[in-house]
C-alpha cells in the first residue's frame, strides 16, 4: 500500500494543485460569448455524401511542464503533427488545444459529451459544454462522423 499523505504535503504536489486551481479560476472569470455550434460553423448539408480522406496526424497536446521555482509558470508541450504550420496558424492551433485542456478541467466529467441522435433531439449538448470551443468542435465532429457513416452505408 502506498502512503499518499506525505505526497499531498510535498511542495511539487501543492504547486501543481495551485496551478490547476489558478487555471480553473481564471478560465471561469473570462466571459464566454453566447455562441452555439449551429451558429459558428457551416456544415455540409445532410443530403451530401462525404468521401474518406487520407490519414492525418494533427498537432497534439502531449504534456505540461511546471517550473519548480515558480509553480504559476508552466509551458504546454505540443507535438506539431505531420503538417508544418505557419507561425500564425501554429499559434491559433496551439491556443485551441490549450482551451480544450482547460475546458476539460473545468467542465464536470459527466457533461463532456455531445449527441446528435435523431431519437434524442432534446439532448444535443450540455449548455456549459456547448459554450466552449471544445464542445462546438466535438459537436461538429459528431455531425461529420454521422454523415461519413451514412455515406459508407450507401
Amino acid at each position: 500500500m502506498i502512503n499518499t499523505s506525505r505526497k499531498r504535503h510535498s511542495a511539487p504536489f501543492k504547486a501543481i494543485s495551485l496551478v490547476l486551481v489558478w487555471a480553473m479560476v481564471c478560465s471561469s472569470l473570462v466571459p464566454v460569448p453566447q455562441v452555439f455550434a449551429s451558429q459558428s460553423v457551416k456544415y455540409p448539408a445532410p443530403a451530401n455524401l462525404l468521401a474518406l480522406t487520407a490519414a492525418f496526424t494533427p498537432a497534439l497536446l502531449k504534456g505540461i511542464k511546471v517550473n519548480p521555482n515558480n509553480p504559476l509558470q508552466f509551458n504546454f508541450l505540443i507535438d506539431q503533427g505531420e503538417t508544418p504550420l505557419s507561425e500564425h496558424k501554429k499559434e491559433t492551433e496551439y491556443q485551441k488545444l490549450i482551451k480544450y485542456f482547460l475546458a476539460a478541467l473545468t467542465i464536470p466529467e459527466d457533461e463532456l459529451w455531445v449527441n446528435l441522435s435523431p431519437y434524442e433531439k432534446d439532448r444535443i449538448v450540455p449548455e456549459k459544454f456547448g459554450q466552449t470551443e471544445m464542445g462546438r468542435d466535438l459537436l461538429a465532429q459528431d455531425y461529420l462522423l454521422k454523415q461519413l457513416t451514412a455515406s459508407l452505408l450507401y
